[in-house]
């Protein structure tokens, strides 16, 4: 009998398991950069040592020697392993409709497998906690959604649907609270969101929202916020 939860993509690892992180980016670049003909267009370009996906990871291995009784790097290491974390995410997103379920895709991809359960109901809408850029690469910033609260009781439906493993979250910006919104990143599953393609010391409206198998659900509310870093 076949599985109700069909194989997806999966990365089984936070953005702080620097190791992890490292360890599933090298299968990357030795599996989706390499089997071009399955994966002919991934969103992120796999570069050199100092730029692109690649150059991203290879920042992160090298932190990750320079920490090991170093405490000043850590927080470097860190920082750049939520970057290449949230590249992955994006590069996850771009591969699971082309492996299409298919566990020799998924292989050839260099993600991990897993079945995944269907969410019952489409997202509600997300609520943005803050956003960030002074530990971030310049001109990446971080946008945290608050994390639902149950205190201490059943679920409600609200954070039944805020925790559901499918929902992926796209981001969209305007210099005008109203719009029209332009979008910066689409269909990343970590609720710390790394994204790009602000102007600094102009003031955005960041708009985030999510999708998941059930559909798009509604936007957040407009969240100002102006970079400053150059």
């Amino acid at each position: 009998m076949a599985s109700a939860h069909p194989l997806n993509c999966a990365m089984h690892c936070t953005d702080l398991q620097y190791a992890k992180v490292s360890a599933l980016g090298t299968r990357l670049v030795n599996g989706l950069y390499v089997n071009t003909t399955l994966f002919t267009a991934p969103p992120i370009p796999l570069g050199t040592t100092t730029t692109g996906f690649l150059g991203a990871l290879t920042k992160l291995n090298s932190l990750i020697a320079s920490a090991k009784g170093n405490s000043n790097n850590t927080g470097l290491r860190d920082t750049q392993s939520e970057l290449v974390h949230g590249m992955i995410e994006q590069l996850i997103a771009y591969a699971n409709p082309i492996c299409n379920h298919i566990l020799a895709n998924i292989t050839l991809s260099g993600f991990d497998s897993s079945n995944v359960p269907q969410p019952t109901s489409k997202p509600l809408a997300p609520i943005i906690k803050k956003i960030s850029e002074d530990k971030q690469e310049a001109g990446y910033y971080k946008a945290t959604l608050a994390k639902p609260k149950t205190g201490g009781g059943p679920l409600t439906a609200k954070v039944a649907a805020l925790n559901q493993k499918g929902t992926r979250w796209s981001v969209k910006s305007s210099t005008v609270a109203t719009g029209p919104f332009n979008i910066l990143l689409q269909d990343v599953a970590s609720t710390k969101i790394v994204f790009t393609g602000l102007t600094v010391g102009v003031k955005n409206y960041i708009i985030i929202y999510g999708t998941n198998t059930k559909g798009k659900g509604p936007d957040s509310k407009p969240y100002p916020f102006t970079p400053q870093i150059p």
